[in-house]
């Protein structure tokens, strides 16, 4: 820079002053960015505190964007905790804690941590996953209770249903025509259309034409950004603000326009009498008769949310926990078993069904829905995990993949055993490490519906059809292939089915 500002300018007073300016400016940064890393890495109150972690992650978070490029963090942060134990410190005011007691200390009913800077990521749109402010998220949950309430779970109970006879449908025109199916199209799909009759009652109509919609093609491309990324979110802020038409950022910005056009397609025609009412119905109801144009950028958001949080984890359970049933057809024989006797259209026997309840809580501890998400922030008073303590204003990341892994509180751990939590409870050690839905005022709002949706979609397929593994596939791929995408983006998975 110097040498072309001096070409530029040769022998002239403006070609000495742009050589000083530039000089000058050159001395500053490098001044400026070496006072940074020495107090990174010598002075930051982590280390006096001691915490240990790869050198060079003290000084950036680009350099986990680095270790991320191939989208599987949740692989990476398992192999930190097993060289530095853990508390792992991940950037230079982050630690990864591995500690079983993490979730009810970071978000226990007396906690004083928050939530992170990440959860800003769709500002100036919010929603209640994304809302930080405590005071604020509490009374946005109280709205969107009403959805949940026993009486809408039922409506939505029969939607689901609904549903789940298309999926046999599909299934039976794949044993028709001698072919496996294709698991994670049919998992995702149904579990799209679920949430979006729902939200808009609208399905996507995935299942009934066996083809992605543009907009879920659209949606997945974008959350592949998430992968590489979600370390350092204020990279994808900027690439909303710099690029917001470029590649999966303009995919991101296609779906989130879609969620707006059902909004306010509502907003005109008003909080109409339903006979099967939806999320949008409810939120339209809560206070305003005339929503103001905050409540409506609310809206919006909590619909993507409702949109996208609320169909991955559903299928990513199911694929995990089909694919390990088909590893081991005594379980499907103990399920079928217990179903002989129940109407398996009642949700509420279907949750008495021990072999049923014990094989999801099991798939939903091996294939958490939350890999490596969650993170939160240390208070002004900082927080003791585990006897350890932590200062303020740390940024604290809590791996379900690898608490919800640990041999010290599951014995033979990254093992499928549902007899842990029936008759063979000496095999959890520590429940606490067991965290699939969140806690307290964090935990999922949506978690009676959805644990419902695993138990109706399971006893539906075990109790009309024999499967197995499809010739070549050995159900490995499913976690193998996983990519933490935020919510995990599991492998294929092939079966075939036979009707009893």
């Amino acid at each position: 820079m110097l040498s072309i500002g001096s070409m530029w300018y040769h022998d002239s007073d403006i070609g000495s002053l742009v050589a000083a300016a530039l000089l000058t400016s050159a001395t500053y940064l490098v001044s400026l960015f070496t006072s940074i890393l020495f107090y990174r890495i010598f002075f930051h109150q982590l280390t006096k505190f001691g915490f240990n972690g790869p050198l060079h992650m003290r000084t950036s978070k680009l350099w986990h964007v680095w270790h991320c490029r191939k989208s599987q963090n949740h692989l990476f942060l398992d192999d930190l905790n097993k060289k530095y134990g853990d508390f792992v410190r991940t950037g230079p005011s982050e630690l990864t804690v591995y500690h079983p007691d993490f979730f009810k200390v970071t978000d226990g009913p007396t906690t004083q941590c928050i939530k992170s800077e990440w959860y800003d990521l769709l500002w100036p749109e919010s929603s209640l996953l994304t809302t930080r402010d405590r005071a604020v998220h509490d009374a946005r949950r109280r709205d969107w209770k009403v959805g949940f309430s026993p009486q809408a779970l039922v409506y939505h109970s029969n939607k689901i249903l609904k549903h789940l006879d298309i999926l046999g449908d599909v299934i039976d025109d794949d044993i028709f025509a001698g072919k496996p199916s294709q698991m994670r199209d049919l998992f995702y799909w149904l579990g799209f259309d679920v949430m979006s009759d729902f939200v808009f009652s609208k399905s996507f109509g995935m299942l009934r034409t066996q083809k992605w919609h543009y907009m879920i093609i659209r949606l997945q491309r974008a959350l592949s950004l998430l992968g590489p990324v979600s370390p350092a979110p204020w990279l994808i802020q900027i690439a909303f603000r710099a690029a917001p038409r470029v590649c999966q950022i303009g995919d991101w910005f296609e779906m989130a326009a879609w969620t707006h056009e059902q909004i306010n397609a509502r907003l005109e025609t008003g909080s109409e009498k339903q006979d099967k009412p939806d999320l949008v119905h409810y939120l339209l109801e809560q206070k305003e008769s005339v929503p103001t144009h905050e409540r409506i950028l609310r809206m919006r958001g909590d619909s993507l949310n409702a949109i996208v949080a609320g169909s991955e984890p559903v299928p990513i359970v199911l694929l995990g926990l089909f694919s390990e049933l088909a590893q081991r057809p005594e379980y499907i024989k103990g399920i079928y078993q217990e179903l002989q006797d129940v109407d398996i259209k009642d949700s509420i026997a279907l949750a008495k069904m021990p072999n049923l309840n014990a094989a999801i809580q099991e798939a939903l501890r091996m294939y958490p829905v939350l890999p490596t998400g969650g993170s939160r922030k240390s208070g002004k008073n900082g927080v003791t995990i585990g006897g350890v303590f932590i200062p303020p204003d740390t940024t604290l990341i809590g791996p379900r993949f690898t608490i919800q892994r640990r041999e010290d509180c599951f014995e033979h751990a990254k093992e499928f055993i549902p007899e842990r939590w029936t008759t063979r409870k000496e095999l959890v050690r520590n429940a606490a490490a067991y965290n699939p839905w969140g806690t307290a005022h964090h935990s999922c709002i949506a978690r009676v519906m959805a644990t419902d949706m695993l138990r109706a979609t399971t006893a539906r397929l075990i109790y009309h059809y024999h499967f197995r593994l499809a010739p070549g596939d050995t159900g490995r791929c499913v976690l193998e292939d996983m990519k933490d995408q935020l919510a995990p983006n599991p492998g294929h998975l092939k079966l075939c089915f036979e009707a009893r």
